[in-house]
């Protein structure tokens, strides 16, 4: 294989190589912690559901038979470290509640699963994992920016994490399994080299996207296991003539802004599980309803302005819990009718509820042309999502409105360190004891005195 000359994939894998612990700012180390404290959380509270697909999941997981190399979260059982990373995957994304960054996608449901997984396999450290991490979060970001600064995910139709997740879950991996650089680029080479990816479950509510994030871990773990045993990729995979970014129609890719700032404290938390172009317009209903507690039966209409990106986010046939994720007539509806925000597995419920049926069919979506603005200029002062909404009254013709320009969870409008906290422990608490949850809690904040992961993934096998 021709030597590739060293372009933005090499430096990106040589940036991971050679990151080291003492490396890291202790606000970088903190951030990490939180990130890897709110996708333990989620993944245990989507166990809890015992939704068909988690059981079936969890089951079809252990009839592979393989290794018992790696912890199902949740379920408390080993099984190999690609099934795991590929279940736990799905368990953190299930409920739509991780975390992101407003250049595109999640980031703590691909990437936090394979350090768990690799971590057990090499019996990691806490400081270990927070390293491996910290090493993911900076490429999937930098990527981010290098890619969709110049090419929308929008236009393409497609999901951003089909195309940085894979890099990022392999470079997470890597690091733990101690690559080097020309092998991390090489595993890089096999992980990106197909990128196919949808998103018309926002439509149709299909599963694809519950088990897209478990594609996309298991494919970064396995690549790095292919590339500790000689078999490599293209290390030019994303740069090169034939590569991603020129397959986006997108020219030099430069080199990666990586090392020099650290970029993990862009990303969200999420405060509700729905995605997150919805939040703005779930913000402002509960701010309309709490704040003048107008009677649900007294709405005669409902109107949600925001971008055009956020408008097609407007699903009325709610078939399964995909669809309630992302839908602003689902959620809005929801909100002005129960004063709150449930998990998207409660969509069956509501749907026997006229009250609630009656509400999601008056709330219409449209997109401005403020709001396309502001979406082109998003930054991080200018987060992609705002929204205002508008509730009309029959009574004396009333007119309600809200507007929510960054909504909670933003960098710039942050979830607090006690909200995160509560967050995970209510998500915790339904799977674990209680005791047990404020252990795993204790455990997570201290991770960087953890010796061997393992110690605590013992601590997630469900009451």
């Amino acid at each position: 294989m021709a030597r590739a000359k060293s372009g933005y994939t090499l430096a990106l894998a040589d940036f991971v190589a050679n990151l080291r612990y003492e490396d890291l700012p202790q606000h970088v180390k903190d951030a990490v912690t939180l990130h890897f404290l709110d996708a333990i959380g989620i993944a245990l509270g989507a166990y809890a559901t015992s939704h068909p697909l988690v059981k079936t999941l969890v089951t079809f997981g252990l009839e592979q038979k393989g290794k018992a190399e790696a912890t199902i979260v949740g379920a408390g059982v080993k099984v190999s470290a690609l099934e795991a990373a590929f279940i736990n995957a799905v368990l953190t994304n299930f409920l739509d509640y991780s975390d992101g960054h407003f250049m595109g996608g999640h980031i703590n449901d691909r990437l936090v699963p394979v350090a768990l997984a690799a971590g057990e396999v090499t019996e990691a450290s806490g400081r270990e994992v927070i390293t491996a991490l910290a090493a993911g979060y900076e490429a999937y970001i930098d990527l981010a920016y290098t890619l969709f600064a110049q090419s929308e995910s929008a236009e393409l139709r497609l999901p951003y994490f089909v195309l940085l997740g894979p890099v990022a879950a392999t470079l997470t991996a890597g690091k733990l399994l101690g690559l080097k650089r020309e092998e991390l680029a090489g595993a890089v080479g096999l992980a990106a080299s197909y990128q196919l990816g949808a998103s018309q479950y926002v439509v149709t509510g299909g599963h694809e996207k519950d088990l897209s994030p478990g594609h996309e871990a298991r494919r970064g773990l396995l690549a790095t296991f292919f590339a500790e045993r000689g078999v490599l990729g293209s290390p030019d995979v994303l740069e090169g003539d034939h590569g991603v970014a020129k397959a986006m129609g997108i020219g030099s890719l430069g080199r990666p802004a990586v090392g020099s700032t650290w970029r993990i404290e862009e990303c969200y938390f999420k405060p509700y599980p729905a995605c997150r172009y919805l939040h703005a317009s779930i913000e402002a209903a509960l701010h309309l309803v709490q704040t003048y507690k107008f009677p649900p039966e007294e709405i005669t209409q409902v109107l949600v302005l925001t971008n055009s990106s956020s408008a097609r986010r407007v699903s009325y046939e709610i078939k399964s819990h995909v669809n309630a994720i992302f839908s602003h007539a689902y959620q809005v509806a929801a909100v002005l009718r129960y004063e709150r925000v449930d998990l998207p597995t409660t969509w069956a419920q509501k749907l026997r509820d006229p009250l609630f049926v009656s509400l999601m069919k008056k709330v219409k979506v449209q997109a401005t042309p403020e709001y396309d603005k502001l979406y082109q200029q998003r930054s991080l002062t200018q987060p992609p999502w705002p929204a205002e909404v508008h509730v009309f009254l029959r009574s004396r013709g009333e007119k309600y409105s809200a507007q929510v320009l960054s909504p909670k969870g933003d960098p710039i409008n942050p979830l607090s360190l006690e909200e995160l906290r509560t967050k995970f422990l209510n998500l915790a608490k339904t799977a674990l004891t209680e005791y047990t949850a404020n252990k795993l809690l204790e455990n997570i904040e201290h991770l960087e005195d953890i010796t061997n992961i393992k110690s605590l993934t013992a601590l997630v096998q469900a009451k």
